[in-house]
Order: structure tokens, then C-alpha cells, then sequence
């Protein structure tokens, strides 16, 4: 089977969308979508992520180590995956492994240079659809429709991303969505 790219919205709660979902919320319709895609032969669901360095590192050693948290903490989307993690260790264990968060690296350390760390996470997104993963790409109330800017990456904790980081992020993931279809 084919690996398979869906724009996943999720509006979150603030003044303007006072009926937005809560960070709760948010975890459980990423892996509520995650269970039915699996449960059509996917071998796994991922999400994207807008994460600093330490908590991409903190992942990749996680999964290669066959665990399936990392202990995601922070603010705004790192609440979500918070509680993603939480949800895969209580109500949604079927999913430990086969749930994952495909982290983009937009708060880097110093030293490292923004837009390499930002196309190998875009590489490794790929490896992931090209293993047959579906990889959800998350966008909310301030990028759905914004065709230049689509997917929620960058902003929040991490600022304003530069244009050249911005780029590599946002045309990787269009071109995943484009060549790796949704499902139906």
C-alpha cells in the first residue's frame, strides 16, 4: 500500500473560535483519524509537528527505540502532543508505534543551521510515505486555505520562521500532498 498525505485541520480554542477544540481534543481527533486509517491497512499514522531541536532528537531516539513517547511538554501544539502521548498510554494503546509525530525541527540549538535540520526532517517525512505511513499534515484556522502557507509550522513558540526555512517546510509538504494523494 501506498503511503498517503491528508491536510488534517484542527481549529483550536481561542477568543475568535470559542468552539474550537481544546489541546485534549485535538490529541483525541488525531487519534481517532490515526485508528481508522490504520484500521484500513496502513501500517502507521504520523503527525506533523513545529518542534525545537531537543524534542526532534528526543523522538527519533524514542521510536528507533520501539517507545512510543518521548515526554513532548511545552506550549500551544506541545500541549497537544502532550497529550497525544498521554492517550497512547492509557485509551488508545493499539496505537503505541503505529500513532507517531513527525517532528519539523523549527526552534533549532545554536550552531545548527536552520535549513539543513528543516530538509532532513522534510527527508525523513519521506521515508516515512514512501514506507506506506499516512502523514497528517496539520493545519489550523490561521493556514487552512493560505496556499503559500498551509500546513500549522512555525509561529507560536517558534515565531516567525525565516523565508528560506519557511520554504523548505511549506513546498516539502505541498509536494507530499501532491504526490502522495489522501485517502479516500
Amino acid at each position: 500500500m501506498a503511503g498517503a498525505f491528508e491536510n488534517f485541520e484542527l481549529t483550536y480554542k481561542d477568543r475568535s473560535h470559542p468552539h474550537g477544540l481544546s489541546n485534549d481534543a485535538q490529541a483525541v481527533a488525531i487519534l481517532d483519524r490515526a485508528r481508522a486509517l490504520v484500521g484500513t491497512g496502513y501500517p502507521g499514522v504520523a503527525i506533523t509537528y513545529s518542534a525545537n531541536e531537543g524534542q526532534t532528537i528526543a523522538l527519533e531516539k524514542a521510536y528507533a527505540a520501539g517507545k512510543y513517547e518521548a515526554g513532548i511538554s511545552g506550549a500551544n501544539q506541545a500541549q497537544v502532543m502532550h497529550a497525544m502521548e498521554s492517550h497512547l498510554g492509557a485509551d488508545y494503546t493499539d496505537l503505541q508505534m503505529k500513532a507517531q509525530i513527525a517532528p519539523i525541527t523549527t526552534i533549532p540549538f545554536a550552531g545548527t543551521d536552520p535549513v539543513t535540520i528543516v530538509t532532513q526532517d522534510i527527508a525523513r517525512i519521506g521515508k516515512q510515505l514512501e514506507a506506506g505511513w499516512v502523514i497528517l499534515g496539520w493545519q489550523n484556522q490561521k493556514t487552512v486555505g493560505n496556499p503559500g502557507h498551509p500546513y500549522a509550522i512555525g509561529g507560536g513558540v517558534a515565531g516567525h520562521l525565516p523565508p528560506a526555512v519557511d520554504a523548505v517546510i511549506q513546498n516539502g509538504l505541498i509536494g507530499f500532498a501532491k504526490k502522495y494523494p489522501a485517502p479516500s
